[in-house]
């Protein structure tokens, strides 16, 4: 079985197209992981600019792991193997640091399963005390939100933007390295003094009748919490991160990924980025064209990363040279009322038959209450500028549990899909099919809809149905839907606090849903209050606000305050 571990990793970098590789040596080496498999963490561009930053880094050599998919697992667990890296097939145990690039909640309970598979012990305490032990570290997109689901099982976190933290990081693990004293306490003190480094053993939970009080800063612990970091304008100017290794073996295919900005001017009270970022902060254009020029020497197709894409300040001019330069283009999120006509031109030059449009729900009051500042008539509009410029199939992006929903914005969802399917069809693209997504809404930390319960399952079920049974009355109108289950497990693991480590540590092996719910109850987790119960406004009690936000807690308070008011002329109406 380990022949064919072997060669499975061998057979995935015969089909990689390496720009940047590690470097043949080096006085410190780091297994750098993304929670789920190949497929998926090769589709992630945060983990290439890490992993392109790292190995940038003089003496340093970084080199890629990830999940096991379910036939390696198999093969792992009959071989006895540890889990190794891509590139020279070492365990992780032989690293100095173990580094996960982690950007979604429900990847959580992956990283316990590597950390089992790799032969470190799962939790922090057990392994700084432990020689030889891997230093475990953590980044990435959840870092901006709220961490302390893996506070018990990473040693230090980076929290926000790590361009400018990965640097001064290395430096100081070189530094302790080459001390005197090589004790790995001694080594989290010093990197504690890091801007943006979060060292969870530092804090200590504090909990009153098994409810989340605070978290505090135990003895000589810096006193003041740690801070979210995040490049200047123009320190995000000067440079253009994109993918360094390239593989038909993802999600996205054999593309090369540029990002165009960070951050967003739109604030959707549902959604993190407006708020976990400052400011929106562009790549300039010849930055931006510099990187594809680089990309399109190895592929044609380019996907380009942005919350907001449609309001880049020079996209005629991008568009246009990759129209010129015959490229496949693909956005990764773009606005019903900021679509230029030049950006559907890319799409459809490049090959593109399916367009993305997100109506969130079928109604314009229900919308406001979101802060989706268009209608129904922009939404078809946007859809029929698309079918008359080329597309052929169109998905819709859509939620459940928004405060203030009924029945009648259900069917107002279902009839503006239909509305869409007829516009499709009246447009002379009766061939293509229209897809409604719908998930439902969690209420994320650090965002205006934090005080907000999520959709009791039951409620999310019958809403779920209802469409599904409106839609398949609709020719041409497929739906699939997010089982409220999952749902459930998100938000408990966006919202929770380090008590899920523990749960995360006993259900990996088998996480069914049961599971969650038992393992929660076993560590003093009240679910109905976690998840069901509207907080008021004064509420502190969350386990994230002891790590600074990106803006301050009186603009998210400004903006719940107006939800609310929305929340009111919709029942108005």
């Amino acid at each position: 079985m380990t022949w064919n571990l072997i060669a499975q990793s061998d057979a995935y970098k015969a089909q990689e197209t390496v720009l940047q590789a590690p470097a043949a040596g080096g006085d410190i080496r780091i297994a750098l992981g993304f929670p789920n498999t190949y497929q998926v963490g090769m589709s992630n561009l945060g983990l290439q600019v890490v992993y392109s930053i790292l190995n940038s880094l003089p003496g340093v050599v970084c080199e890629r792991f990830f999940l096991p998919n379910a036939r390696e697992l198999e093969w792992y667990r009959q071989s006895g193997r540890r889990l190794f890296t891509l590139e020279s097939q070492r365990p992780l145990s032989d690293f100095q640091i173990v580094a996960f690039s982690v950007a979604f909640e429900l990847d959580y309970v992956h990283l316990p399963q590597i950390l089992d598979l790799a032969g470190l012990p799962l939790f922090s305490a057990q392994r700084i005390p432990l020689e030889g032990a891997p230093l475990v570290i953590a980044g990435g997109a959840i870092s901006l939100l709220n961490p302390e689901p893996l506070a018990d099982l990473v040693d230090l976190f980076c929290l926000g933007e790590g361009e400018n933290f990965l640097p001064a990081f290395i430096e100081r693990y070189r530094a302790w390295q080459k001390s005197a004293s090589r004790s790995k306490l001694e080594l989290l003190q010093e990197l504690a003094a890091l801007p943006g480094a979060y060292i969870p053993s530092f804090w200590e939970a504090r909990y009153e009748q098994g409810q989340y009080v605070e978290t505090i800063p135990r003895p000589g612990a810096p006193a003041n919490p740690p801070q979210r970091l995040h490049l200047t304008p123009q320190e995000y100017a000067s440079t253009c991160q994109h993918s360094q290794i390239l593989t038909e073996d993802t999600e996205l295919g054999f593309s090369g990924l540029v990002e165009l900005s960070r951050g967003c001017a739109f604030n959707c009270r549902f959604c993190t980025v407006g708020f976990s970022y400052p400011k929106i902060r562009w790549k300039p254009l010849e930055v931006v064209w510099s990187a594809i020029e680089r990309l399109s020497r190895v592929t044609s197709k380019v996907g380009l990363i942005s919350a907001t894409a449609g309001t880049y300040p020079q996209l005629e001019e991008l568009c246009e040279r990759l129209i010129e330069a015959r490229l496949s283009v693909a956005f990764s999120s773009l606005r019903v009322n900021n679509l230029p006509d030049i950006l559907l031109r890319a799409l459809v030059e490049g090959g593109s038959k399916t367009i993305t449009l997100a109506p969130e729900v079928g109604s314009d009051a229900l919308r406001r209450v979101a802060n989706k500042l268009f209608t129904d008539a922009q939404y078809l509009e946007s859809a029929r500028r698309s079918f008359e410029a080329g597309m052929i199939n169109l998905r819709m992006y859509s939620m459940v549990g928004l405060p203030g929903e009924e029945r009648e914005h259900l069917q107002a969802l279902v009839d503006l899909a239909a509305d869409t399917r007829r516009l499709q069809v009246a447009c002379g693209r009766g061939r293509g099919k229209i897809t409604l997504s719908t998930g439902q809404l969690i209420p994320k930390p650090f965002t205006p809809f934090q005080w907000l319960p999520l959709l009791e399952r039951s409620k999310a079920s019958k809403a779920l149905h209802f469409l599904e049974r409106g839609v398949a009355k609709i020719g041409g109108v497929e739906f699939n839907s997010e089982s409220p289950k999952l749902a459930f497990v998100q938000a408990l693991l966006a919202r929770g606090d380090r008590r899920l480590g523990q749960v995360l540590a006993s259900i990996y092996g088998d996480p069914s849903f049961r599971a969650w719910q038992q393992a929660a109850k076993g560590v003093g987790i009240d679910l109905e209050r976690e998840l069901y119960t509207p907080r008021p406004l004064s509420e502190s009690h969350f386990p994230w606000l002891h790590l600074a936000p990106a803006g301050s807690l009186e603009r998210l308070e400004r903006e719940e305050s107006l939800y609310r008011r929305s929340v009111e002329a919709l029942k108005a109406e």
